[in-house]
């Protein structure tokens, strides 16, 4: 599952489409509502894919401010602060997989749980955090 942002009226490619799964979007948000409430505040709907959103205006002004905290070094600052903080969450036994991460019950069996797979790399180099944020600049919705 993902969050899809689309730009109602794009002036150009960067604007038209911003796509993040929910694991990378949550944290995307919650920075957002933390550092920039006054920007985010015409949009309630930061953790679903329920069409709310920002304006062309407020997406350029919050486009803006997040180009500043990278070139200032918030977003780093934040994202190092944030890996700590998932560091630290205490590790718990899943009862479903039994901590092997695989699943043999009758619905993991049924879809295809039950096997390994390849892990997909996530997007973690530093330039990706600028590509996202670039892609913010366009005129979207949340």
């Amino acid at each position: 599952m993902g969050m899809d942002v689309y730009g109602e009226a794009a002036t150009s490619k960067v604007g038209e489409y911003f796509r993040n799964n929910v694991w990378w979007w949550r944290p995307l948000a919650d920075y957002i509502l933390r550092t920039h409430p006054e920007l985010a505040s015409s949009c309630s709907e930061w953790h679903s894919n329920s069409g709310d959103g920002l304006n062309a205006a407020e997406s350029i002004a919050l486009a803006d401010a997040l180009s500043a905290d990278l070139a200032s070094g918030a977003v780093d600052a934040y994202s190092t602060a944030y890996a700590a903080e998932v560091a630290a969450l205490p590790r718990e036994a899943c009862n479903l997989c039994n901590s092997t991460g695989l699943r043999t019950d009758e619905i993991g069996v049924a879809h295809g749980y039950d096997k390994r797979r390849a892990r997909l790399r996530q997007a973690s180099r530093p330039g990706d955090r600028a590509r996202w944020m670039q892609r913010l600049r366009g005129r979207g919705h949340a």
